[in-house]
C-alpha cells in the first residue's frame, strides 16, 4: 500500500527526503529524535557514522538536508544543521575505534580536504592501510586555508582531521606532488592513489588595469586574513568582484580587516545572485554595500597606477537561451569609487601539467581526463574526487564523492566491475499531500541566535551563537517523523474504518472506487490510530514507541520491594521532559520505588499499557502529560491522554481497586522540579493502600 518499503532485499534504499538530501545520507531523523527526547550522545554517534567532517558540517554546511525536508511545505524547513551543532557540542563523543589494517595493498590520498579525508577514513576502515599526502601545513583543504575564523573556528576543524588519524589514517603534511614526490613515486609503494586535489587557485578577469598594485584575489586575500592578521591600511574602499559564497567571505572578511567601506558587485541579479540567500543577508548586516547586475568594464587608475575606481556596465541577462554562460550588456554605465579590488569570481585548479609524464592525460582546458563511471583518471589505479573533477561545490558533496572513490578502489583491488552510477541508488518519500499540509500543525522555526552584527563585523570571533538546549528541544520536535509512522497489517485488517474516523491527517482514505488504503506516507507519526484498531492491525513502522514501552517490565521489576509501593509513571519524552533537570532526577534523585518510563508523547500510551504496569506488580500509574502543547507538533494530547487513563481508571473501579490512576498536564516549572509532584503522587497511592483513600 505505502510508497515506502522496508525490504532487505530491495535493490534501492529508501530514505527519508532529508537523509535523501544530505550527500553522505546521514540519519538526519535519528539524530534530529535523539535530541528531542535528551540523549545528545546518541545523536552524536548518528551524526558522526557517516560523517568524517560531523564537527564542520555542525557550523558551515550548506544543510542541502534543509532544501528537502518536508516540513517547509507546511511552514519552515527544521533548522537541521544548527541541531546537529547543538548535539555535537552538547553529547559525549565516542572514543575513536582505530582500524585495523586487514589488507595487504597500500593506498596513497593526495589532497587533505573534504574529499581526501572522506576517502581515507573510508579506505581506513575497509582495512587498508592509507597516507594522506597534503602540502598545507595542516590538512583540510579549503577550509583549513580558507574559511574565516568567524565562520568556522579552527578547533572544529582541528578536532574532525585528528579523528580521522586516529582512526588509523597516516597525514603527511608539507609534502606536496609535482614538486616532493611524483605519481611515479607513489606507484611504487601504493597499489592505489586518490587524487583530491581540490580548486586552490583563484580566477581574475583580464580587464583593462586587473594588474594594478592593489588589485587582489579571493583566496591568498582569505588566507592571509586568517593566518597573517592582514589588515587594510586606513582609507581603503574595497570592491568585491563576484555574487557567490566566496564573494561574501571576502566582502565580510574585508570589513573586518579594517576597511574604510566594502562594496559587492556581480553580474547576477539580487535574485539570482549564487550565493546562498542567508550568506548574502548576512554580509548586508554587516553592512557590505550591494551593486547587482553590473559586470565589471575596466579598473581605473591614475598616473602613478593607483585605482581610482571600478567601470562597470549594466548586465542585462548572464546566460543565453541554451543557459550557457554569455553576459549581455546595456549602455548604461557607472564608475563605484574603490582603491581596492578583489576579485572573487570563481576557483581553478593548479597546472596539472606534470602529471601527463605519469600517464594521466588532461583535457583541453587542463583539467584530468577521467572516468565518471569507474572514477579512474587515463591511469589505471589512479582515481580522483573532489571538486578537481566535479567542480565547486560543497564540502558534503565532495565527501560523498571522496567516500565513493574509496569504493572504487576497494572494487579496482578486488578486480571487481564498479559503477559509480549504481554506488548510491536511493528512493525518498514524494512531497505531503496539500490535503495533509492544512492539517500539519504550523509551529514557527526558531532563528539561530547571532552576536549582534554591528559588534561581530568588529573582530573574528565565531558570529553563531547556536541554540540553547530548550531552543534546541523545541526546534527539534518540529520534525515530521516522515516514513517513520503508521503502517497497516493487510491480514488481519478487518476494514472497520476506526482509524479513518480517528486520524487527524486523513492519512486512512477511501478512493473513488472504494479502495481502503493507509496512506503512510502522509502519516505523522501521532500514534492516535495504533491504540484505537480492534483488530490491533496498525503498528509504527519505526519501533521507537514499541521500544520504549518494552522497559515497562524492568522498570517494575526494579521499583517493587523498594520500600514502599510499586509506582509507575509514564512520561513524554520531550520539550521539559527531555531537559537536563527532569534527567538528572530521574538518573540519579527518583524514589527507588518510582519508575519512570518516558515514552513519545504520553498519547501513546495505551489502556492497555496502564493495565499492564498493575499486572506486572505496580501499585499505582501517574500518566504526565504538559502544558507545552504549543510547541508540540500532535494535536489533541491531553484529550487523548486523559480519555485513556480515565478508561483504565473506570477498569480498575470495577475490580475494587480505585484511586490507583492519575492524569496530570505539568508546566515547564512543574516538570524541572519533578520531585514535589511525584511524591504527592506516591504519598496517594501509600494513602490508598493503607485504607486512607486517594484524597489527602
Amino acid at each position: 500500500m505505502s510508497k515506502i518499503r522496508y525490504n532487505d532485499s530491495s535493490a534501492v534504499t529508501q530514505y527519508p527526503p532529508c537523509q535523501g538530501g544530505c550527500p553522505v545520507h546521514t540519519d538526519v531523523q535519528e539524530y534530529v529524535r535523539q535530541i528531542s527526547v535528551g540523549d545528545y550522545d546518541k545523536a552524536v554517534e548518528a551524526i558522526i557514522e557517516p560523517n568524517p567532517l560531523a564537527s564542520v558540517c555542525g557550523m558551515i554546511c550548506a544543510h542541502p538536508c534543509e532544501t528537502e525536508c518536508r516540513r517547509k511545505d507546511v511552514d519552515e524547513a527544521v533548522s537541521i544543521r544548527a541541531l546537529k551543532r547543538f548535539a555535537l557540542e552538547n553529547g559525549k563523543w565516542p572514543e575513536v575505534k582505530k582500524a585495523e589494517v586487514t589488507r595487504s595493498e597500500k593506498v596513497a590520498v593526495v589532497g587533505g580536504g573534504p574529499a581526501g579525508l572522506a576517502a581515507a577514513r573510508a579506505l581506513a576502515e575497509m582495512g587498508f592501510a592509507v597516507t594522506i599526502f597534503e602540502r598545507s601545513a595542516e590538512a583540510g583543504g579549503a577550509i583549513t586555508n580558507f574559511i574565516p575564523h568567524y565562520r568556522l573556528p579552527m578547533d572544529a576543524m582541528r578536532k574532525d582531521v585528528s579523528r580521522v588519524a586516529e582512526a588509523g589514517v597516516e597525514i603527511k603534511t608539507g609534502v606536496e606532488m609535482g614538486k616532493d614526490f611524483s605519481i611515479e613515486d607513489l606507484a611504487a609503494d601504493y597499489q592505489a592513489v586518490v587524487l583530491a586535489l581540490g580548486l586552490p587557485t583563484s580566477k581574475a578577469i583580464p580587464i583593462p588595469g586587473s594588474d594594478a598594485k592593489d588589485v587582489l584575489l579571493a583566496l591568498p586575500f582569505l588566507n592571509s586574513a586568517k593566518y597573517h592578521d592582514f589588515k587594510f591600511e586606513p582609507g581603503r574602499k574595497v570592491l568585491v568582484v563576484g555574487g557567490g559564497n566566496v564573494a561574501m567571505d571576502v566582502a565580510r572578511q574585508a570589513v573586518r580587516c579594517g576597511a574604510e567601506n566594502v562594496k559587492l558587485a556581480c553580474l547576477e541579479c539580487r535574485t539570482t545572485m549564487p550565493a546562498f540567500e542567508w550568506e548574502i543577508e548576512e554580509a548586508i548586516e554587516e553592512g557590505v554595500e550591494m551593486f547587482p547586475a553590473w559586470g565589471p568594464k575596466q579598473i581605473v587608475t591614475d598616473d602613478a597606477g593607483n585605482i581610482t575606481g571600478m567601470e562597470v556596465q549594466e548586465v542585462l541577462s548572464v546566460f543565453d537561451e541554451q543557459k550557457r554562460f554569455n553576459p549581455q550588456f546595456g549602455d548604461t554605465k557607472n564608475v563605484i569609487d574603490v582603491n581596492t579590488v578583489i576579485f572573487a569570481i570563481g576557483q581553478g585548479n593548479d597546472n596539472l601539467s606534470y602529471l601527463t609524464d605519469s600517464g594521466i592525460e588532461l583535457n583541453e582546458r587542463g583539467m584530468m581526463k577521467y572516468d565518471m563511471r569507474t572514477m579512474q583518471t587515463t591511469r589505471p589505479g589512479v582515481f580522483a574526487a573532489g571538486e578537481v573533477v566535479f567542480g565547486p561545490g560543497s564540502a558534503v558533496k565532495a565527501m560523498s564523492t571522496g567516500q565513493k572513490a574509496a569504493l572504487a578502489v576497494q572494487s579496482f583491488l578486488n578486480n571487481e566491475p564498479f559503477d559509480a552510477s549504481l554506488a548510491d541508488r536511493y528512493e525518498v518519500l514524494d512531497m505531503l499531500d496539500e490535503e495533509t499540509v492544512k492539517e500539519v500543525k504550523p509551529i514557527d522555526r526558531l532563528a539561530v541566535p547571532f552576536l549582534d552584527e554591528h559588534t561581530r563585523a568588529q573582530h573574528n570571533e565565531h558570529v553563531e551563537i547556536g541554540y540553547d538546549e530548550r531552543a534546541a528541544l523545541c526546534e527539534s520536535r518540529r520534525c515530521m517523523d516522515c516514513a517513520a509512522g503508521a503502517e497497516c497489517i493487510d491480514e488481519i485488517c478487518a476494514v472497520c474504518l476506526t482509524c479513518l474516523r480517528t486520524c487527524p491527517y486523513g492519512v486512512p482514505h477511501i478512493d473513488d472506487e472504494g479502495n481502503f488504503t493507509i496512506r503512510n506516507e502522509e502519516c505523522q507519526a501521532c500514534g492516535l490510530c495504533v491504540g484505537i484498531c480492534p483488530a490491533s492491525a496498525i503498528r509504527f513502522r519505526n519501533h521507537y514507541a514499541q521500544h520504549a514501552l518494552n522497559h515497562l517490565s524492568d522498570a517494575v521489576e526494579q521499583a517493587k520491594g523498594n520500600g514502599g509501593p510499586a509506582t509507575v509513571v509514564f512520561t513524554c519524552s520531550y520539550g521539559a521532559f527531555a531537559e537536563r533537570d527532569f534527567m538528572k532526577y530521574v538518573n540519579n534523585g527518583k524514589p527507588q520505588n518510582l519508575a519512570v518510563v518516558r515514552v513519545p508523547c504520553v498519547a501513546k500510551v495505551e489502556v492497555q499499557n496502564i493495565l499492564e504496569a498493575f499486572d506486572l506488580g505496580a501499585e499505582g500509574v501517574f500518566v504526565a502529560g504538559c502544558e507545552q502543547e504549543d510547541e508540540c507538533t500532535y494535536r489533541d494530547v491531553a484529550k487523548w491522554a486523559e480519555k485513556r487513563a480515565g478508561r483504565a481508571s473506570e477498569i480498575l473501579e470495577q475490580i475494587g481497586l480505585e484511586d490507583r490512576i492519575e492524569y496530570l498536564n505539568l508546566t515547564r516549572e512543574e516538570v524541572k522540579d519533578f520531585a514535589p509532584v511525584a511524591e504527592k503522587f506516591l504519598a496517594k497511592v501509600d494513602a490508598v493502600l493503607n485504607g486512607g483513600g486517594g484524597e489527602e
